[in-house]
């Protein structure tokens, strides 16, 4: 099933973390085009000890595309608790009665003077214990699901639009081959009349109209063995039918097959366009290319 790799959801989590106290989180997850799988994690501090864990997750379920996930807590609920940095602060005592002594200063050290001096409080911030982690990691896969849901319903989108490119362009081989099957009739019996009128001259004969006929004939059967191009009709009509069955596949991952494929249907046009010399021809080979830079635009927002 068609996977866009644009969506976006969103969820919030209140977890007790206490029997009177609670954590209130907003968690924002959304994903953009990319080739491959990269991520743009904005965790608080308190639970950068999920980050490997929601890049896991994240990666397994969503394959590709470049996603955003944010994290924040809906309030400053965490307890911060403040706790004096002894070794720190006699390190300074230290130092202080050294230059004392060393210049003869005799003046106190005070509280307020210590306060002011950098380090000397730590802030221990909340740790959140496993059963919370799990939690938000559940809620996350929560939001991954609400996600891909808004991500396979504009891949039905996608689907039917590069289903459509591919009629177009069927429809366009078709009348290529209708149009370069009367090239090459109308070319053969150019060919025939000239080889018919070939035969009434002798081999020894060297006269101007022999000549001309001659090269009228070179350049016939060149014409002819060039509007050959019946291989790269039946190659086009099998990238057609191989993208088709890519687009109803139950597989979730799609994208770089159908651009793959989609580069090979260009490859075999251009190659039709460089071998026929004949303006209706074409011109559908523009409407085919057309139609494929179409269906490649929508191909390349796949998963």
């Amino acid at each position: 099933m068609i996977q866009s790799m644009t969506g976006f959801a969103s969820g919030t989590l209140e977890i007790a973390t206490s029997k009177t106290e609670k954590l209130s989180l907003i968690i924002q997850l959304k994903s953009l085009n990319s080739r491959y799988f990269e991520l743009t994690c904005k965790l608080p501090y308190l639970l950068n000890t999920i980050e490997v864990a929601v890049h896991k997750l994240l990666k397994k379920s969503l394959e590709r595309g470049h996603v955003y996930i944010a994290i924040r807590i809906q309030q400053d609920q965490t307890k911060h608790v403040v706790i004096p940095a002894i070794n720190t602060i006699k390190q300074y005592l230290q130092a202080i009665e050294t230059i004392k002594k060393s210049c003869g200063i005799k003046e106190e050290i005070t509280l307020a003077t210590l306060l002011q001096l950098p380090n000397i409080l730590q802030v221990e911030e909340e740790i959140l214990n496993t059963k919370i982690e799990e939690k938000i990691l559940q809620e996350i896969e929560k939001i991954i699901t609400k996600l891909k849901e808004m991500r396979f319903k504009e891949g039905k989108i996608l689907a039917q639009d590069i289903k459509n490119s591919i009629k177009e362009i069927s429809k366009n081989l078709k009348l290529i081959k209708k149009n370069s099957e009367k090239a090459f009739k109308e070319k053969k019996e150019k060919l025939d009349q000239i080889l018919k009128k070939l035969q009434t001259f002798d081999n020894s004969d060297n006269s101007v109209e022999k000549t001309i006929l001659d090269q009228q004939k070179i350049n016939l059967l060149s014409e002819i063995e060039k509007i050959d191009i019946n291989e790269e009709l039946v190659r086009a009509e099998m990238h057609c039918k191989h993208i088709d069955q890519l687009v109803d596949e139950k597989s979730e991952s799609h994208g770089k097959k159908l651009d793959f494929t989609l580069q090979e249907l260009n490859r075999e046009t251009n190659t039709i366009a460089s071998k026929c010399n004949h303006s209706t021809i074409s011109s559908l080979t523009i409407n085919i290319k057309t139609a494929i830079e179409k269906a490649r635009e929508q191909a390349q927002n796949i998963v």
